[in-house]
């Protein structure tokens, strides 16, 4: 048994942040603008890192757009990329998402 000394570094995420901005778009995604559970009297958007959290750690609000479940499985498995200029998201095969909802960016 050898004793080994490291350092560990410890991402703390304050998810008050992303449940302010979900107040902020009234549970409504900022890309299609649809609070898609709202029939149901449910809210069920998502807070989605624009530079992921794990390689930046910026928690800030401007790291942070909030989107419906499908909008951000699409934007993980596409992976497009984000013109903060213009505020959208352009995919490899050219399509653009336009952010429609915006009073933090």
């Amino acid at each position: 048994i050898a004793a080994v000394n490291q350092i560990v570094k410890i991402r703390k995420l304050n998810r008050a942040i992303g449940e302010s901005l979900k107040l902020l778009y009234n549970y409504r995604c900022q890309i299609c603008g649809e609070n898609i559970s709202e029939d149901m009297s449910q809210y069920r958007v998502e807070s989605h890192h624009l530079d992921p959290f794990v390689k930046s750690l910026n928690n800030n609000a401007e790291n942070q757009i909030i989107v419906c479940p499908n909008h951000h499985r699409i934007i993980h498995r596409a992976r497009p990329v984000f013109d903060r200029r213009k505020l959208i998201f352009v995919y490899q095969n050219g399509v653009e998402d336009r952010i429609i909802l915006n009073q933090h960016l």
